[in-house]
């Protein structure tokens, strides 16, 4: 499996809100300001939950690569 592959399996099995804060932030470079009045959170959720996906993804990823 490539990797390409590997990491959009593992985005995939991510909570929906993890991933969304995810690619906001990573893929598509929005500050935590903006992630969070898109998302109507506050910042520091914001950057927990990007904290806690990240490390989620880093654990998945492991199993495919």
């Amino acid at each position: 499996m490539d990797k390409a592959t590997a990491v959009q399996r593992a985005l995939q099995e991510l909570e929906a809100d993890s991933r969304a804060v995810l690619v906001l932030r990573d893929m598509e470079g929005q500050s935590y300001q903006e992630i969070a009045l898109s998302l109507g959170l506050p910042e520091g959720t914001v950057k927990s939950r990007l904290n806690r996906a990240r490390e989620a993804l880093k654990k998945r990823l492991k199993r495919y690569l």
